[in-house]
């Protein structure tokens, strides 16, 4: 996963600049992901040259970060709980550091192991790392058993005006050359990674100047790039309760589909996915069980498929293997699908329920994936009775 930030507009005064704060923990959440870096494990460290007492089956790894390294030693004996130590200083000695958490949990029928721990960035600073591991006897998980993934909770507090409009917001660790910022221009709080989304080293227009963001020996930097871009739309409202964007378009079988007029008196799912799409399938048995059960009191489903180019034939025999008697638009455009970019479409399954009579959207992937779905559309379903 790429860093990233989320950008919130506040007022400011006319300047481009670019404010850091330093933050030592809980940077992760606020930035909302991570890149988790591999650790592999050995036998033996040169790195070590004191060890806690009292180890019965201790691997050694290390922490690397900005050219930093830190030794640590998880220790697993089989009948008691594992422990981890980092060397958080830097000094060869594991016995003189913060103690670290490091605790089993049950995630989906299989063992997790995960914990915090805080290394010494230097300059005074202290950052907060997250570490995980996966079961190292579960053979689905076989060629991470001598692995332990880490991803920095320490980060930034990052501050960027445009043209006199402040944004503030956070990033996980160092920013780099693979930065990119959500820039929530809308103030919607829904990041588009279209029309939002700002990359170290690329330049943007969402203020009506062209800048391009850059970053050197982790700190952000931001200029007026050398070509002018027009300035980007801003994203489709696409919040429960706005409208949803009306098109003509062609259906898989040859006939004409306008939206949302021609679901008139009933309420539609419309369900952006491609036959190569792992989730949008594993989606397909909620999809057709609400189907099956409320197609006959005005339920519809319409596919909007991300497939490639001259695959109409191969997307008809899969659904007709699949069971999906519903209508189909395939333009074989995959990513640079029109409808996709009205819609604003960056990753699939992407679902809306929409009103057939007034094109509300009724709900967002919140409340239409799962195995809920079908009691979901009943609710939505019998709310329109009552009315």
């Amino acid at each position: 996963m790429i860093t990233a930030l989320l950008l919130c507009a506040l007022s400011g005064p006319v300047d481009e600049s670019v404010e850091m704060k330093f933050i030592e923990a809980g940077a992760t959440a606020k930035a909302g992901g991570y890149s988790p870096i591999r650790a592999e494990m050995t036998e033996a460290s040169d790195l070590v040259k004191t060890a806690p007492e009292g180890l019965a089956a201790p691997k050694y790894g290390k922490l690397e970060l900005g050219g930093k390294t830190w030794a640590f030693i998880l220790d697993e004996p089989a009948d008691a709980a594992a422990r981890l130590f980092v060397d958080a200083d830097g000094d060869g000695d594991l016995t003189n550091d913060p103690a670290c958490e490091w605790s089993a949990r049950e995630q989906g029928g299989m063992t997790m192991y995960e914990g915090k721990a805080s290394v010494d960035l230097g300059d005074g600073r202290m950052g907060a790392l997250g570490m995980y591991r996966f079961d190292p006897t579960d053979p689905r998980r076989a060629a991470l058993a001598k692995t332990l993934l880490y991803y920095t909770d320490f980060g930034y507090e990052v501050t960027l005006k445009l043209d006199g409009t402040s944004y503030t917001s956070f990033v996980s660790g160092v920013p780099g050359e693979r930065t990119r910022l959500w820039v929530d221009r809308d103030g919607n709080g829904v990041p588009s990674a279209k029309l939002e989304s700002v990359m170290v080293g690329r330049p943007f227009n969402y203020t009506g100047t062209t800048y391009v963001l850059g970053a050197s020996e982790g700190t952000l930097s931001l200029s007026i790039a050398d070509t002018e871009l027009p300035m980007a739309p801003l994203p489709p409202n696409l919040a429960v309760g706005s409208v949803a964007l009306p098109f003509e378009a062609t259906g898989l079988d040859g006939s004409p589909v306008k939206f949302p007029e021609d679901y008139k008196g009933k309420i539609v799912l419309v369900d952006f996915w491609a036959t190569w799409c792992g989730p949008c399938i594993a989606e397909l048995p909620n999809v057709k069980a609400a189907y099956s059960k409320w197609h006959e009191e005005g339920f519809e489903v319409l596919g909007i498929s991300f497939d490639q180019p001259e695959m109409a034939e191969k997307v008809k025999e899969f659904c007709e293997k699949q069971e999906m008697p519903w209508q189909q638009i395939y333009e074989g455009k995959f990513w640079d699908t029109d409808l996709g970019t009205m819609y604003d479409v960056s990753s699939i399954p992407f679902v809306l329920l929409v009103d057939g009579d007034t094109g509300e959207i009724l709900a967002t992937r919140e409340k239409l994936r799962g195995p809920g779905l079908t009691d979901f559309i009943g609710s939505v379903l019998e709310e329109r009775k009552s009315r």
